[in-house]
C-alpha cells in the first residue's frame, strides 16, 4: 500500500480504500505478465536517464516520480492509475491467473467478513444472502442496517436522558449541564464504533464506505466542535461561580466574551483538521489568504471593529447588564453586552440590537449611575400676586422641601427667578435621594401635590398664557413725584454730578457694598462670610493661587 498515490482520497478512508486497491492491483497482476526484473529501470538508470515515469508493458498501470509532497523523489503508482485500478480489473478478470496466484483474493475480501468476526459464523447462511447488490452482499447490507439503526437509536436514548437531567438540575440552579455533555461524547464514541464495524466486522467496501465513513468523520468533528464548545462555556460559568460574580455583571460577561472567542479559535483548529481528513488542500487556502488579504481584511472590518468596541466597553463599563441608560435618542434597559453588539430593551419593550463599535462611540447616559435624581420645575404664578404673597410660597416651598425626607436638603434650591410674558416665576431645583424610577416618580408626584396645596392655601394662583385688559380712567402721572426726580437730574447737572454716560469712581466705591443683602430679618443676615462660603457651591474648583490666599485673608 506504501506503493500507491493515494492522496486523492480522504485521509479518514485512505487505510481501508488502500486495502481494496492493493488487492485490486494484484488481481491484475497474478493475471498479465509482467517484464522481468531487469528491464525494470533501476536506480542507476533513472539517474542516468532521468526516467520519471514508466508503464507496465502491454497495461496501463503507471509508477511515476512524485515531484512534490511529503513522499517527493518516490516512484508511486500514479493517483490516476489508482483511481481507474476498478476499470483495469474488469478489463483482466476474464484472463486467467497465473500460475502461483491467490485464486478470488479480492472477492474474498469483499464479500467476507472482518477481522472482527470470525469466518466459521457464515458458512451456515443461506445462498441467497451472498447475493451481490450494489457492490456489497445481501448479508453486508442488512448488518449494515441493523448497525446504524441500533446505533441511531442509542443516541436519540442517551440524548433524552440527558436533556432531561440537564432540566431537572438546571431547574435546581446547577450550571454543569452534564447530559449535553455526555451526549456530545457518545456521539463521538458511535461514531468511532460504527467505522470500526464497517471496517473490521462488517467490511463494507467500495461507495457504501466511503459514504458512511465520510459521514462518522463530518458526525465526529461537529459533535467534537460542539463539546468543547460546551466544555469551554462551563470552564467560564465555572470561574464566574468560583469567584461569586453576578451573572449579569459585566465582569462576567467579560469572562463570556473571552470563552467565546476561545470556542470559535478551537472549531476552527478543528474545522483545519476535518478539511485536511477530507482531502482538502488547506495550506493553498491559507495562502491564497495573501492574495485575497485585503478584500478579506475590508469585509471583516466592521467585525473587527465590533470586537474591540466590545472589549471597550468591557474595559470602560459606561454601562453593565441591568442598567437603564439613553444613547442618541433612544433609552433602555441594557440586557446583554456581546461579542458583536449591546441589546437593549427600549421602553416600549423592543429589543434594540447597536453595533459596539457604534455604541461605544456614542454618548451614553447611565441613569442607573445616579446617586440621586433632579427633579426640576418651574411655577408660574399669576402677576396679581402681591410680594409678600410671593414670600410666603418661596417660605413654604422651602420649609415643605428641608421636611421632606426623600429630598436631600443641601442641594434645594427654591428661587424667585424672574417675571414672565403672563406669570411671575419660581424655579424648583431639588434631588430626590433615589436611584429607582419608580420611587423617583412618586416622589415628583407627592413634591407636585404639595406644590398645589401651598399655592392654593397662599390665596394666589397658577398662572396661564393670557391677556387682562383693564377698563378705567388714567390718572396721568404723578406731578409730585415727577417734579421731585426732576430736581435730582437738575441738581445732577448744576453740580456737574449726572453720571452719564458713566458713574465717577469715588462714588462707586461709596455705594460698593451698602445695598441690604440678605435682607434684614432673614437668618442670612446675620451668618459670617465664612459660613456662607461652607454652603456655595462654586461652578469650578479653587485654584492653587486662591487657596494659598486664604489663609492670610483669614490672618
Amino acid at each position: 500500500m506504501l506503493c500507491l498515490d493515494l492522496s486523492s482520497f480522504a485521509l479518514g478512508t485512505r487505510e481501508a480504500v488502500g486495502i481494496e486497491k492493493v488487492l485490486l492491483l494484484k488481481e491484475i497482476i497474478d493475471r498479465v505478465e509482467v517484464p522481468p526484473f531487469e528491464k525494470i529501470p533501476d536506480r542507476q538508470e533513472v539517474k542516468e536517464t532521468g526516467v520519471a515515469s514508466w508503464t507496465i508493458p502491454n497495461t496501463e498501470l503507471t509508477i511515476v516520480k512524485m515531484e512534490d509532497g511529503p513522499r517527493a523523489g518516490m516512484f508511486l503508482f500514479s493517483a490516476e492509475t489508482v483511481e481507474l485500478l476498478e476499470q483495469f480489473y474488469t478489463l483482466a478478470e476474464p484472463l486467467p491467473y497465473k500460475p502461483g496466484a491467490s485464486i478470488r483474493a479480492y472477492e474474498d475480501y469483499l464479500y467476507g467478513p472482518g477481522t472482527l468476526l470470525p469466518r466459521a459464523w457464515f458458512v451456515g447462511l443461506p445462498t441467497w444472502s451472498y447475493e451481490v447488490i450494489g457492490g456489497q452482499t445481501v448479508w453486508q447490507w442488512v448488518g449494515l442496517a441493523i448497525l446504524l439503526v441500533v446505533v441511531f437509536v442509542a443516541i436519540v436514548i442517551v440524548y433524552s436522558l440527558g436533556r432531561w437531567w440537564d432540566l431537572k438540575h438546571s431547574e435546581a440552579g446547577g450550571w454543569i449541564l452534564v447530559g449535553r455533555l455526555v451526549s456530545s461524547l457518545f456521539v463521538i464514541l458511535s461514531m468511532q464504533f460504527v467505522s470500526l464495524a464497517i471496517n473490521d466486522a462488517i467490511n463494507v467496501t467500495g461507495l457504501p464506505f466511503v459514504v458512511v465513513e465520510l459521514t462518522t468523520e463530518v458526525v465526529t468533528f461537529l459533535a467534537a466542535a460542539w463539546l468543547a464548545v460546551l466544555v469551554i462555556s462551563r470552564v467560564g460559568e465555572g470561574i464566574i461561580n468560583a469567584r461569586h460574580l453576578r451573572s449579569a455583571s459585566l465582569n462576567s460577561q467579560l469572562i463570556r466574551t473571552i470563552m467565546r472567542l476561545v470556542a470559535i479559535v478551537v472549531v476552527i483548529y478543528i474545522g483545519v483538521v476535518a478539511a485536511e481528513s477530507f482531502g482538502i488542500p488547506v495550506t493553498p487556502l491559507i495562502a491564497g489568504l495573501g492574495v485575497g488579504g485585503l478584500a478579506i481584511a475590508l469585509a471583516v472590518r466592521p467585525t473587527l471593529e465590533n470586537i474591540v468596541g466590545g472589549f471597550i466597553l468591557f474595559a470602560d463599563k459606561p454601562v453593565r447588564v441591568g442598567d437603564f441608560c439613553s444613547f442618541g435618542e433612544k433609552m433602555g434597559t441594557v440586557e446583554e453586552v456581546g461579542l458583536r453588539s449591546t441589546r437593549i430593551r427600549a421602553l416600549d419593550r423592543t429589543l434594540i440590537s447597536v453595533p459596539n463599535a457604534e455604541f461605544a462611540n456614542m454618548q451614553i447616559v447611565n441613569w442607573a449611575s445616579c446617586d440621586s435624581m433632579l427633579i426640576e420645575n418651574t411655577i408660574r404664578l399669576r402677576y396679581e400676586t402681591t410680594p409678600d404673597q410671593l414670600r410666603y410660597v418661596l417660605t413654604k416651598f422651602r420649609e415643605m422641601f428641608f421636611a421632606h425626607p426623600k429630598i436631600d436638603q443641601s442641594s434645594a434650591r427654591i428661587r424667585f427667578v424672574g417675571y414672565g410674558e403672563s406669570s411671575q416665576n419660581v424655579t424648583i431645583r431639588v434631588y430626590a435621594t433615589t436611584q429607582d424610577w419608580n420611587e423617583f416618580f412618586a416622589i415628583q408626584e407627592d413634591v407636585l401635590l404639595r406644590v398645589g396645596e401651598i399655592v392654593a392655601a397662599s390665596g394666589t394662583r397658577f398662572a396661564f398664557p393670557s391677556q387682562t385688559l383693564y377698563f378705567g380712567r388714567d390718572d396721568g402721572l404723578d406731578d409730585d413725584l415727577s417734579a421731585e426726580a426732576l430736581r435730582h437730574v437738575q441738581a445732577w447737572r448744576a453740580t456737574d454730578q449726572l453720571p452719564f454716560p458713566k458713574m465717577e469712581t469715588a462714588k462707586r466705591e461709596r455705594l460698593a457694598n451698602s445695598l441690604d443683602y440678605p435682607p434684614r430679618g432673614s437668618p442670612d443676615a446675620s451668618r459670617t462670610k465664612g459660613e456662607e462660603a461652607e454652603r456655595a457651591e462654586p461652578l469650578s474648583a479653587p485654584t492653587e493661587d486662591e487657596l494659598e490666599e486664604e489663609p492670610s485673608k483669614e490672618s
